[in-house]
């Protein structure tokens, strides 16, 4: 059957013919993908930042972006995969119900993804329905990194400067350029190296004592918060180094009139399944299924979710999310 086409760039983003899904089916089944990857190889993602520590082979070290406390990009040679991401830090009062936690806020822009910035993209008769489907997909993929990511990004108590009065707020914003494939994955890695490489003034809190004699003729006490606007001694969020990354695991699956068919224990025959990690847009697009596994440094399992109908049973899912725990990319946690 032919994929359903669709433009989300969650689900489907592309449609193609029923030979061409065949095509890349049948060569992710003999474990020689169309790019000439295995199943559970990751593509060579460069990693730019303004940290002096290179992460990977393929890193590089930049500026920050102004008014940030810092930034990274994403980029994937010979693919259209190009992604930003900026942290900005502020001192805010913190939440009531949570005064001895720092805050972190994300926001995802798909703007400028897919042309969505140009001005041809911007005119015709569908342009608002395309914005909408913008919104609703910028809202999609920011609420499944703050529950896949943010909880365990940094240590939200070393956030706090004076607790129940001021806390780091950590806004992350994330640019969607480009991308071909995997846009939570690609995500997910800005997001870690733009953690890491933030730095954070040495903030002070002081207490001085004064006189109001308009009030009671007493004294009393200011309090206020002396910044430290030494650079070198600006420090990265603790806990930023064990920040997780998404990696999604795409099942595809061939009818059993292409394949030899595989018999399940109870005699009918099902379709022959196999999972790949870092799928390219092609490749998403003939998925029946995706699993979106958070992996930390040692390997532990911080949240999954399923993208996708497919009637994953509980065995296939289990072996999905061992995939994407067992193919965790160890050069970009180094």
């Amino acid at each position: 059957a032919r994929p359903t086409a669709n433009n989300s760039i969650l689900t489907l983003t592309m449609a193609i013919s029923a030979s061409e899904a065949h095509y890349i089916i049948e060569s992710c089944l003999t474990d020689l993908r169309i790019d000439g990857r295995s199943k559970l190889e990751h593509r060579p993602y460069t990693i730019t930042n303004r940290s002096t520590n290179a992460k990977t082979s393929q890193s590089a070290n930049a500026p920050a972006f102004i008014l940030s406390n810092g930034s990274s990009r994403i980029h994937l040679p010979g693919s259209t995969t190009d992604v930003v991401c900026s942290v900005k830090a502020d001192l805010v009062h913190p939440s009531p119900s949570k005064p001895n936690q720092g805050i972190l806020e994300l926001n995802v822009d798909l703007s400028l993804c897919g042309g969505g910035g140009t001005l041809e993209a911007s005119a015709g008769a569908g342009a608002q329905k395309r914005r909408r489907q913008q919104r609703e997909e910028e809202s999609q993929i920011t609420s499944l990194l703050q529950r896949l990511i943010l909880p365990h990004a940094v240590n939200h108590e070393s956030l706090v400067v004076w607790p129940g009065k001021y806390v780091w707020r950590l806004s992350i914003d994330v640019m969607v350029l480009r991308c071909d494939g995997c846009v939570l994955d690609a995500s997910s890695i800005a997001i870690r190296e733009a953690l890491q490489n933030t730095k954070l003034p040495k903030v002070q809190a002081v207490m001085e004592k004064g006189n109001d004699n308009a009030d009671n003729g007493g004294s009393a006490s200011k309090n206020d918060l002396l910044v430290d606007g030494d650079h070198h001694k600006a420090v990265s969020p603790r806990g930023a180094e064990d920040c997780p990354l998404v990696i999604t695991v795409s099942v595809l699956s061939s009818p059993p009139s292409a394949t030899d068919a595989v018999t399940s224990t109870t005699g009918s025959k099902r379709y022959k399944s196999i999972a790949i990690i870092d799928a390219r847009t092609e490749e998403e697009a003939c998925a029946s299924s995706r699993v979106c596994v958070t992996v930390d440094k040692n390997g532990m399992v911080c949240g999954v979710h399923t993208l996708g109908g497919g009637g994953a049973g509980m065995e296939e899912e289990g072996e999905q999310v061992g995939a994407g725990r067992s193919s965790m990319p160890i050069s970009m946690l180094g």
